[in-house]
């Protein structure tokens, strides 16, 4: 501004010498006086406007974007990078045969994922995230946060999004080997409302966080009279850190441990039987259970069924995984201990359970599975090849949900999965997998009745039946994007 007004006052000196041969000059020079008081003020007002509070309306322009392809997705971005906005979906299309069994498993198709979502950083140093789910005919809610990024190598979230615990279940589903996750993703806490902080390095990753229920999930079973009565929600803390001691181009081994603790939910109070003179104690439930890693399949025949008068439950997981060239691997060990409110209506004891699973793949193509240090997990794959990469793969998982405690004995029966998948990564956004997995069930693994055998004669009785093995085909078309 100083600079303006001092052409502007040279100007009018140059006017006053002109002044002498010309004698309108005067009125000119009057007239540029008067424009640069109101040039002056106009520059000054917005200011004093602003201190004083009042509001103006302003027309911002649109910040304009350069679409780009980044890995399999298409991003559009500001000049600057301050604006970021790109399309995250994915269809799993599934198909399943079930052979060898004693039970009645039907053959089947279905829409496993059906997700579009949006993923936005604005102004640089916030984030934002939505995906939802439109499987099963039905919408929910998976993805739905805020975050702040603008502390060193840090994020903070708020919102509905993944706990911190365990390798598989943090990997995303378009990145893992195979079509499902091992048996211990079935206990962990996947996604839930909540708050958390992740920070960073070169080699290592840390994150903390609380968490309430799901997205979505209402506690309204808790009154004597099928209403909502407004019990408060569980809540949990979780935990996670990652070290890669290697992380180098084609080499990398990574080390994690996770931790995990909540209280349940109460459940619908109940209004006659034992447990009526500790009712709200017994109405804190907790129940794990597990399919037999299909999806198509809803059958679950691992079930430690309920257990009531549960004041906490604790996880703690182990976890390594590497990258040698062509052929990486991961492995994690898992236990829940669930603690027990003591009540004098009954004995319960507490209990331990336990799962873990190892699991090798390797790229008959050559390609380097990718790792995040900073995310502790794998990414995406991106062929090299004209012709996509070829991957196979074999996994041995395990679930124990048996505890044959002296009292209260859970025998919620125990399986251990073989599982040899084949892979074929068309391209950065399509992929093809095949898996066959032979089950292995213990003789208190069972499914419920609406799967079992039907019977013969006049009985309507479905008696499912226990121990029973059996195979899975499956397939899955994947467009991911």
């Amino acid at each position: 501004m100083k600079s303006l007004a001092t052409t502007l006052a040279c100007l009018l000196v140059a006017g006053t010498a002109v002044a002498q041969e010309k004698p309108d000059t005067e009125k000119r020079i009057a007239e540029l006086e008067k424009q640069l008081a109101m040039f002056l003020k106009d520059k000054e007002a917005p200011k004093a406007r602003l201190a004083s509070g009042a509001e103006d309306e302003r027309t911002l322009a649109p910040v304009g974007l350069t679409a780009f392809y980044d890995n399999g997705y298409l991003v559009g971005t500001s000049a600057d990078g301050t604006f970021k906005y790109w399309l995250d979906g994915r269809v799993n299309l599934d198909t399943a045969w079930y052979t060898g069994s004693d039970n009645r498993l039907p053959h089947g198709s279905e829409v496993r994922r059906g997700r579009i979502g949006l993923k936005a950083t604005l102004f640089q140093d916030w984030l934002g995230e939505i995906d939802l789910d439109f499987a099963d005919n039905a919408i929910e809610i998976k993805d739905m946060w805020v975050g702040y990024a603008g502390f060193e190598n840090s994020v903070i979230r708020v919102g509905n999004h993944k706990a911190p615990f365990g390798f598989d279940t943090i990997t995303s589903s378009k990145n893992i080997s195979f079509m499902e996750r091992a048996y211990v993703d079935s206990w962990a806490p996947d996604r839930l409302m909540g708050v958390s902080y992740s920070r960073w390095g070169k080699k290592w990753q840390a994150s903390v966080g609380i968490f309430g229920q799901p997205a979505g999930d209402f506690n309204d079973k808790d009154s004597l009279t099928g209403g909502g009565a407004g019990t408060s929600q569980g809540w949990g803390v979780a935990g996670r850190f990652s070290v890669a001691p290697l992380n180098e181009k084609g080499k990398v081994l990574h080390l994690g441990l996770g931790a995990h603790r909540r209280t349940p939910d109460v459940s619908k109070i109940a209004t006659s039987g034992s447990d009526l003179p500790d009712r709200l104690n017994a109405s804190k439930i907790l129940k794990l259970d597990s399919r037999a890693e299909s999806h198509v399949l809803r059958a679950k025949f691992l079930s430690t069924g309920d257990m009531k008068y549960v004041d906490n439950w604790f996880q703690l997981g182990g976890e390594v995984a590497g990258v040698f060239g062509p052929v990486n691997f991961q492995a994690e060990y898992q236990t829940t201990k669930v603690n027990r409110i003591p009540t004098a209506i009954a004995v319960y004891q507490d209990h331990k359970f336990k799962g873990y699973y190892g699991q090798v793949s390797w790229f008959i193509t050559g390609e380097r599975r990718p790792y995040s240090a900073q995310e502790g997990e794998f990414g995406r794959l991106i062929p090299t090849g004209r012709f996509g990469a070829l991957e196979l793969a074999l996994r041995y998982s395990t679930l124990d949900l048996n505890d044959e405690t002296a009292v209260d004995a859970i025998r919620g029966g125990s399986a251990k999965n073989i599982t040899l998948g084949l892979n074929w990564h068309i391209n950065a956004n399509h992929k093809l997998m095949l898996n066959v997995t032979k089950v292995d069930n213990d003789d208190y693994a069972k499914p419920g009745k609406d799967w079992a055998p039907l019977p013969g004669g006049t009985s309507t009785t479905l008696t499912p039946v226990v121990g029973d093995d059996f195979n899975v085909i499956a397939l899955r078309y994947q467009l991911a994007f």
